[in-house]
């Protein structure tokens, strides 16, 4: 029994022994420092189709143990604007003892617009065709591209079958929480689904003030029912106040030889 006592001290006192050297190891090669970030300016500039590469420029990071982290920074994320084309971007880096460092600064996207709507086709209807005003709406963002999913479209006064200028009222937001809106027309008419076809090169564009734009050149062609080339009688009438902000249409009409007449809207918004 004594023999087994002190063997049984002899195997706790060696285990003792073994745990703290180990304990001791681990804490003398323990690393207790954390990664830092330095950036050499706290605002940058960048296009709307920069890269990750673009928003680190000036970005480095060191770290006690592992030396240089540089190329280790990622971009964790960029926030939604804080003022307008001005985000802060989060910086992360990781040493090899997974302590991770932070670090934020502004970015300003020097070519950002405000998301931009489109429309592929006439907003100028005849009460005898099927209207679904969402496959002619859509939405540009100079960052995330096409957001057409995130048009809201009401029409607050629009009556079905009825004749008349209604307003279709669109709202866009992007996902840096920019919101654009814009007040449309929308013609419904007692025409004929036999009368002339015109089709123009864009339905909305949006132009400067004082500029320059014949919109002739919008005319891809007009067409009568039985195919025959109208394009060089269509007739133009528009109220565009080119050197004044605001929302316009642009009138293109066309008659064929049975006195049918074809009709389609151009919108203009001078910036």
């Amino acid at each position: 029994m004594r023999i087994m006592r002190n063997s049984v001290i002899i195997v706790f006192i060696v285990t003792l022994i073994s745990f703290s050297v180990v304990f001791f190891l681990q804490k003398t090669n323990e690393d207790d420092t954390v990664p830092e970030i330095t950036i050499e300016n706290d605002f940058i500039e960048v296009k709307c189709n920069a890269s990750d590469a673009d928003f680190l420029k000036g970005v480095k990071a060191t770290d006690e143990k592992d030396g240089d982290l540089t190329d280790k920074v990622i971009v964790e994320s960029i926030s939604r604007f804080i003022e307008p084309g001005v985000c802060e971007v989060k910086y992360a880096v990781c040493d090899s003892n997974n302590h991770v460092a932070h670090a934020t600064r502004k970015v300003c996207y020097t070519d950002y617009i405000a998301p931009r709507f489109k429309v592929t086709d006439s907003l100028c209807f005849s009460l005898y065709e099927n209207v679904n005003i969402s496959s002619y709406v859509g939405a540009v963002d100079c960052i995330e591209g096409d957001i057409s999913g995130n048009v809201v479209i009401t029409s607050p006064d629009y009556t079905s079958s009825v004749t008349g200028v209604f307003t279709l009222d669109l709202t866009v937001t992007n996902k840096k929480g920019d919101t654009s809106t814009l007040s449309l027309p929308l013609i419904m008419e007692e025409r004929s689904l036999s009368a002339p076809k015109i089709e123009l090169k864009e339905y909305l564009i949006y132009v400067d003030k004082n500029q320059n734009v014949n919109f002739k050149d919008y005319i891809v062609e007009a067409t009568s029912k039985n195919g025959e080339d109208l394009t060089s009688n269509v007739r133009i009438d528009d109220n565009v106040e080119i050197q004044k902000s605001g929302t316009y249409i642009v009138n293109y009409f066309v008659t064929d030889r049975n006195g049918a007449e074809g009709h389609s809207v151009l919108n203009v918004v001078v910036e």
